[in-house]
């Protein structure tokens, strides 16, 4: 939070000063195309009868398109320095399927399970909010670097048997990084295209069972953005 309140302050600075402080105030819209990948370990609550299933490991990804809405201040009449927020108003299931695992007790192996039934879950990336920085290359080239920081809410899909629990939804912080071109069109016109690759902290968790989970999980994705600037 402390990350995030002073990325707020830098971000409502630009706005304060823009009467004094050559620059430009730009709003637009992006497309995006992204791929994500993470990857996880969950841990049941109790001692196994046997040695099979007390810690299960699984990996997910996905690609999706989506769409954002940004607004960004840049400073001065080269703005080679530009401050903004971007926000997508869409979610996006984490892996392209449901997962789905059945645990059950084998007499043969002298196996007992702590939780037996069938589980299936699957988590979606929602509220995905970017307040970043853009410092662009010197001599007016258009490519610039950018410094991201988001939070994003991951909602957890869950339907199972009794006994295993669910786990709650989370809040994660982020760090987006990013290299792209800027120019302009017409008048007021402005276009960027960009890759970037975003790193999110771990999801870890508790569920109503006392099971535990922890998982990571990473998006790289390419950018076209169009706006225009006043």
């Amino acid at each position: 939070m402390k990350k995030l309140n002073i990325l707020l302050s830098a971000l409502l600075g630009a706005f304060l000063f823009t009467s004094v402080q050559a620059g430009s105030l730009g709003i637009g819209v992006t497309g995006n195309i992204a791929s994500v990948s993470a990857d996880g370990t969950e841990t049941i609550n109790g001692a196994n009868t046997g040695t099979e299933n007390s810690v299960f490991s699984a990996t997910a990804g996905n690609e999706f398109m989506y769409g954002s809405i940004y607004m960004e201040y840049g400073f001065g009449d080269s703005e080679v320095l530009t401050l903004g927020v971007a926000h997508v108003p869409y979610s996006g299931d984490i892996n392209s399927k449901t997962l789905s695992r059945t645990d059950a007790s084998d007499a043969e192996q002298l196996y007992t399970a702590i939780q037996s039934g069938t589980v299936k879950a699957n988590a979606a990336i929602d509220n995905h909010t970017t307040y970043y920085l853009e410092l662009g290359a010197p001599g007016g080239t258009g490519l610039y670097g950018k410094l991201g920081f988001a939070q994003v809410d991951i909602d957890v899909k869950q339907t199972n048997s009794s006994g295993y629990g669910t786990y709650p939804d989370k809040t994660l912080d982020a760090w987006t990084y990013g290299l792209g071109y800027k120019g302009e069109f017409g008048e007021k016109g402005v276009y960027k295209v960009e890759g970037f690759m975003t790193d999110y902290d771990s999801y870890k968790a508790t569920s109503t069972s006392s099971n535990t989970v922890s998982a990571n999980l990473d998006l790289v994705g390419a950018q076209f953005a169009v706006g225009f600037k006043f």
